[in-house]
């Protein structure tokens, strides 16, 4: 029969547990909504009777919000608390994903987005900045597999998506989805919110002076500075000096989240047409080495734990972007080497797994280093990688041809497989304070 201090010791477990369960809710959540959204477009495109150039600036201006968000968002983690502001930025997400159905022209389309590209982007800002405090509390590399089940969030919202739009207008569909995502929140929402009550009273893991140490398979240079000001609510002195002690650091690893982003969107937006034009592969075909590339880095992240333990963050970064240049200079070129398609599919797959890891650990540095900002910073950076890749390979791919253009992901993956490189030396390495370790 179990002793009552076990019964405790094990309801302590769980309840150590249960921010991480919560926050892998809010990933699923924000894999999940979007996806339901992006299946209805060409819906809203004719309902709204938009040209491909007005469906085209509408998109610009949720981006352009989005973009916008990105740089307030950190400021209020930091003011009111980085699990807060998760909870009202996903209450406002799942509101607003209604608004591009009810939409009756192109600029009403446009007004929609913008607030569904501000809620998001605070959203996703909030959630990684407590994903990073999370972690830290855990002593576990989580950011990997959290990202993973926003992958598996995404796919099931996209199949999710498919059959709803066989049966349900678009204003239906995201109605029910919009109450999903509500009812989900305040499940997770109260789920976090209560660990913030309960951890009153303990030691401050955000203030600025202390350290954290990253995971045993780290090597002594892979050890980051803690985040500062992180769910404080407050934005002192000191949090300022040390915000301007690290920000060029942070800006960094903001452009190696660059270099994956330009990477995976040139891979999301291009792959498909590459194999069916270069390749000679039916729609079909072309849609299965897609899905075997993002397959790859669903897969990818849940291992990344493991591998960041047994390899170090460093390596895994560097490493992560060598296998994916490997990796993409055969699918890119392919339709010129032996084994033609099969080659492409099996390239692509080693391009995801590359890339599995390399933005779920800049944006955790980032947040390890400077609190939302670091985080609010990185995101910001890498959304310019995110917006660049498509006039950049599409100039490059009308004078060069598709397989030289998606060569420059190469280029890319060399830049951050050598930044990662040259960061491990720019970071003192330090020792995770003992009454930060949440209870075993």
């Amino acid at each position: 029969m179990p002793q009552p201090q076990d019964l405790g010791a094990r309801r302590q477990a769980r309840s150590a547990r249960a921010p991480s369960y919560a926050l892998a809710g809010f990933f699923a959540i924000v894999g999940f909504l979007p996806a339901n959204w992006l299946v209805r477009v060409p819906d809203v495109k004719d309902q709204v009777a938009a040209t491909a150039g007005e469906l085209g600036l509408a998109l610009l201006c949720g981006s352009i919000g989005g973009l916008a968000a990105t740089f307030a968002a950190g400021r209020l983690c930091v003011r009111f608390g980085t699990r807060r502001v998760l909870v009202v930025a996903a209450t406002l997400l799942s509101t607003v994903l209604i608004l591009p159905a009810l939409a009756v022209s192109p600029p009403t389309l446009g007004a929609a987005l913008v607030g569904f590209g501000v809620s998001q982007a605070t959203f996703n800002i909030a959630l990684n900045s407590t994903a990073v405090e999370v972690a830290m509390d855990s002593g576990n590399p989580l950011m990997p597999g959290l990202h993973g089940i926003f992958s598996v969030g995404g796919l099931a919202g996209a199949a999710t998506g498919g059959y709803a739009a066989a049966h349900l207008s678009p204003a239906v569909h995201l109605g029910l989805t919009a109450a999903l995502g509500l009812l989900a929140t305040i499940w997770c929402g109260t789920i976090l919110l209560r660990s913030v009550r309960s951890s009153a009273g303990k030691p401050d893991r955000g203030v600025p002076g202390t350290t954290t140490s990253t995971d045993a398979g780290t090597d002594a240079g892979d050890s980051t500075p803690t985040d500062t000001g992180t769910d404080t609510g407050t934005d002192t002195g000191t949090g300022r000096k040390e915000w301007r002690a690290v920000r060029w650091v942070v800006l960094l690893f903001g452009v190696v989240a660059a270099c994956t982003a330009f990477s995976e969107y040139a891979n999301n937006n291009w792959a498909a047409l590459h194999l069916r034009e270069d390749l000679g592969a039916s729609a079909a075909v072309a849609g299965y080495g897609y899905a075997a590339y993002a397959g790859a880095i669903a897969a990818g992240r849940f291992a990344g734990a493991f591998l960041i333990r047994r390899l170090g963050d460093t390596t895994v970064l560097a490493g992560g972007f060598a296998v994916a240049g490997v990796g993409m200079l055969v699918a890119a070129w392919a339709g010129q080497l032996p084994g033609g398609l099969p080659l492409a599919f099996g390239a692509y797959v080693v391009v995801g797994a590359g890339l599995a890891n390399v933005y779920p650990l800049a944006i955790s540095r980032g947040g390890l280093l400077g609190g939302p900002r670091g985080v609010s910073r990185v995101s910001m950076i890498a959304g310019l990688g995110v917006l660049s890749q498509a006039p950049v390979i599409g100039f490059l791919a009308d004078r060069a041809g598709l397989p030289a253009a998606l060569s420059s992901v190469v280029v890319l993956t060399a830049v951050g497989c050598s930044l990662a490189l040259a960061l491990r030396f720019a970071i003192v390495p330090t020792t995770r304070p003992q009454a930060a370790k949440s209870p075993a």
